[in-house]
């Protein structure tokens, strides 16, 4: 065989070993790594997204929208397929407002599919369209979505709440609700070319809508409450303020109005204490409002009527303790009507003894004291009313005039609206429908008293406005029934602190039909004087009054 032959043969060979090579990694894509190749291209061109559906609108009674979603684009990057990242992370950061550092690291993230910002409007989304668009600048990915709105700002916003980036709540409503306004979300089976550009979008599952929520609050009398809560925080240059406004006879809640509120819209600057919702998390002592129920109690057990007389007197001496009345001032023997309208806690006191430290106890327990009243809203506090087995020798007289026992806003308005309406403890909500469900209906818990028995408090209860305590309250023609409080504050480790007071006043209207109640609150008011008619009292004048006006209330008739 010649030389060329041989020269022939061996490039054959190497041809053959070289085709079979070929061949051999052919069935081995083709065969044996068929499914990995295969993922690994659908892993490149192919996602999955989860679409957020429109979230319910949230109304108030009479269908004024507080939040609802507009539509807006979500952007994401592909940074393996774009060009001119400089570019982008420019246009993104100029139009997002938003770091260049940030933009920065979420665009050179090494991945198809990277979020930049999930909530943008249409009409920086359309800029930034264009603006990359113009640039050349290729990797940008637009998907229709929703953001929430709150059409009204910073109205009622503690009792609203947000939504955070993930269109999930975070606060009030939108967290208590977060379920029924979520509905359910659309997923998308998504294509990509090469070049970034979106070939084939299919629909996998179709999502529904939110639930639609109506609130039982009053949009116009919220704004109301809150323009006067915030003038009386101003004006008796205290810490924070709230008004809770209720209908007695159903326990809707019609206002949750407080001084400490922000923005919805921008809810990113608001602060831990601007977000809490002081009505069901702020605890106080109630000082001398407590006394309508420690008498009506009295009343309720049969051991006192509006004509007993008491001593009234300065200098009531309990286990070692000497209790005062406010600026120490002495009554002498007073009935238990005038008791009440010039909230004299010796006399108090007194009536407290005959009633009782197991009977008052049970009737404050029945009042729902020291427990949370179950109000559709996170974050509200238990309260503090000691098992009375563990009360001391002090324990009657203290919290027979409101102290050592704490109490919220809420409980302390639900525990007047039995009062208000003749003995029916209700239990007090904000939601009055859910989507096409029915409206939530008034819930009896339990009676509490005779409707006699709460017809009598609230006669004793005017005469605390018509010319005891609580004056400033008053509103000629509605016949305006309250108590005044002004309770010292206790501070963690140093007890009750001189010049530090809760001042409030609590009161409903018209007196024998109940249309509204009002309760007031002011923590440490920096003004003189500090007590509770005088401060909380004049702001439940102020706010009641326009009330009255806006709802168009009838003034109470006037016999001949």
């Amino acid at each position: 065989m010649s030389r060329e032959q041989k020269r022939g043969l061996v490039l054959l060979a190497f041809l053959g070993l070289g085709t079979l090579a070929i061949i051999g990694r052919l069935v081995l894509v083709q065969g044996v790594e068929h499914d990995r190749w295969l993922a690994a291209a659908r892993a490149t061109h192919e996602r999955t997204i989860a679409l957020d559906p429109r979230r319910g609108t949230i109304y108030d009674r009479n269908g004024v929208p507080l939040a609802f979603d507009v539509k807006a684009s979500a952007i994401a990057i592909d940074s393996f397929n774009m060009t001119k990242p400089d570019t982008l992370i420019e246009i993104l950061s100029q139009e997002l407002n938003k770091p260049p550092d940030e933009i920065a690291a979420r665009v050179y993230r090494q991945s198809y599919f990277t979020w930049i910002d999930r909530k943008v409007d249409l009409e920086t989304a359309e800029r930034i369209r264009k603006r990359a668009t113009a640039a050349d600048a290729n990797g940008l990915v637009f998907i229709d979505t929703w953001k929430r709105c709150y059409p009204q700002g910073d109205l009622a916003s503690n009792v609203l709440g947000f939504v955070g980036t993930d269109g999930h709540g975070l606060e009030g409503i939108e967290l208590e609700f977060d379920k029924e306004l979520s509905g359910t979300p659309t997923t998308l089976h998504v294509v990509r070319g090469a070049d970034g550009r979106t070939y084939h979008t299919e629909t996998i599952e179709q999502g529904s809508p939110g639930k639609d929520i109506y609130l039982t609050i009053d949009a116009v009398l919220q704004h109301v409450c809150e323009d006067e809560i915030d003038r009386g925080v101003s004006r008796f240059r205290a810490n924070t303020g709230f008004i809770v406004l209720m209908d007695p006879a159903t326990g809707e809640v019609l206002a949750l109005a407080q001084d400490r509120r922000y923005d919805l819209n921008d809810f990113s600057k608001s602060t831990p204490e601007e977000r809490k919702d002081l009505p069901v998390s702020f605890l106080f002592e109630p000082g001398s409002s407590f006394k309508a129920f420690t008498g009506l109690a009295a009343l309720e057990a049969g051991v006192v009527t509006p004509s007993d007389r008491f001593n009234g007197n300065d200098g009531l001496i309990v286990a070692g303790h000497t209790i005062h009345n406010s600026e120490n001032e002495s009554f002498g023997t007073v009935t238990f009507s005038k008791i009440i309208q010039y909230s004299i806690n010796t006399g108090m006191i007194r009536v407290a003894q005959r009633l009782g430290q197991e009977r008052l106890y049970n009737f404050l327990v029945d009042l729902g004291f020291g427990k949370k009243t179950g109000i559709e809203l996170p974050g509200e506090e238990n309260g503090i009313l000691r098992d009375v087995s563990k009360w001391s020798k002090l324990g009657l007289a203290a919290t027979a005039i409101g102290q050592s026992v704490g109490v919220t806003g809420i409980q302390l308005a639900r525990g007047m609206c039995a009062v208000a309406n003749g003995g029916e403890l209700l239990q007090p909500h904000v939601i009055l429908r859910i989507g096409d469900g029915p409206a939530v209906n008034p819930t009896v818990i339990r009676r509490i008293a005779s409707p006699g028995n709460c017809a009598t408090m609230r006669g004793l209860m005017r005469l605390v406005v018509e010319s005891g305590t609580g004056t400033p309250a008053d509103i000629p023609g509605f016949d305006v029934a309250g108590k005044t409080g002004t309770a010292q504050k206790a501070i963690p480790g140093k007890g009750y602190v001189a010049g530090k007071f809760t001042s409030l006043f609590t009161g409903f209207f018209p007196k024998d039909d109940p249309k509204y109640l009002g309760l007031v609150v002011l923590d440490e008011v920096k003004t003189r004087p500090v007590w509770g008619g005088a401060t909380a009292g004049r702001i439940f004048h102020d706010a009641m009054s326009r009330v009255a006006l806006i709802t168009h209330l009838p003034p109470v008739a006037v016999g001949p």
